[in-house]
């Protein structure tokens, strides 16, 4: 019953996207621009507002799958993306591009999430490093120690801005800081599609070891669990994802927290289910957030970085003074 809620609430998420923006077009219209009839108003329909609700579905559920691997094997409810310090590191990768600090003889469309990938694992790495003994200790040091990565890697991205970008970009810098989709095209869609289709995979196929590991360490371990070699699967699979994605988007906070934690309230603690139905609930969270930017300020409309901060601060407030446990 929900999965078909879901699917309805996907295609009125379709519709509403195809038909929001600063230009007025009838829904008659759009259907026979979808049917393939030639009009003026192609471009506008099929290249911009189809593409950047596909773009908001893919990241949304990119962040969603990540977050369930963070939580599980950190078995904390605030690990997200965001908060575990990936997308700072993604932002460094991007910037030294945008700076030309790394010399790039050909770009193609896979050099800026290589490249964001590759400073997410960095950042995940520093993570595994300062807290490596936490892995059966202490899980929530891994937390701490992601917030503090993701400090660093702030700080040296504004050191950056500060010492050597030029004003165009400064403001390409500070516009990706902010989390938006107005970039979004076909070919970032057909990436984080690629990207999205990985991590979907992945997360099936290891499914039942998120199910042990999500009983805890020691007892994954006396059913014959590698848990350490596990974790760090998990972290580089998630960073990569992560950082591939937000390459184009720039940091969306608090999804990757906020989607796993009400995808298993409707679909149980199983990962089997919140991969195959929690992914889609994150995608359509965050086209809608996308379509709720675009209502408050059209016809821009606002980051969508700045809207789900403005509706995962608070989720995040009651989830750090809530004294439940997370499983």
């Amino acid at each position: 019953m929900i999965s078909l809620v879901l699917l309805g609430i996907l295609v009125l998420v379709l519709v509403l996207g195809l038909q929001t923006g600063s230009s007025d077009i009838s829904w008659n219209e759009i259907l026979g621009i979808l049917a393939g009839a030639e009009n003026s108003n192609r471009l506008i329909v099929i290249d911009l507002r189809l593409s950047r609700v596909l773009l908001a579905l893919c990241t949304g559920a990119v962040l969603t799958l990540s977050g369930f691997f963070m939580q599980v094997l950190i078995r904390n409810p605030l690990a997200d993306p965001y908060i575990m310090g990936v997308t700072a590191g993604a932002g460094l990768g991007v910037n030294l591009l945008i700076l030309g600090l790394i010399p790039i003889g050909v770009y193609s469309m896979f050099t800026l999430p290589l490249f964001a990938g590759l400073g997410a694992a960095l950042s995940l790495f520093l993570v595994m490093l300062m807290g490596f003994r936490a892995f059966y200790e202490d899980n929530s040091r891994l937390l701490i120690a992601g917030v503090a990565v993701s400090a660093m890697f702030t700080a040296a991205t504004g050191l950056l801005i500060y010492t050597q970008a030029q004003d165009d970009q400064i403001r390409q810098m500070v516009f990706w800081s902010f989390g938006s989709l107005d970039k979004g095209n076909w070919e970032s869609v057909r990436v984080c599609s690629i990207v999205l289709l990985v991590g979907w995979s992945s997360g099936i196929l290891l499914h039942r070891r998120l199910d042990v590991l999500g009983l805890g360490d020691i007892e994954a371990q006396s059913l014959g669990m590698n848990v350490i070699r596990m974790k760090i699967g998990l972290l580089i699979l998630a960073s990569l994802i992560v950082g591939a994605t937000v390459a184009f988007t720039g940091p969306i906070g608090f999804v990757g927290m906020m989607i796993p934690h009400f995808s298993r309230s409707f679909f149980g603690g199983l990962h089997l289910k919140n991969i195959v139905f929690g992914t889609l609930l994150g995608g359509i969270y965050l086209a809608l957030c996308d379509l709720l930017g675009r209502w408050i300020l059209p016809p821009a409309g606002l980051p969508i970085g700045i809207v789900t901060a403005i509706l995962g601060v608070p989720f995040f407030l009651y989830l750090l003074f809530k004294k439940q446990s997370y499983l």
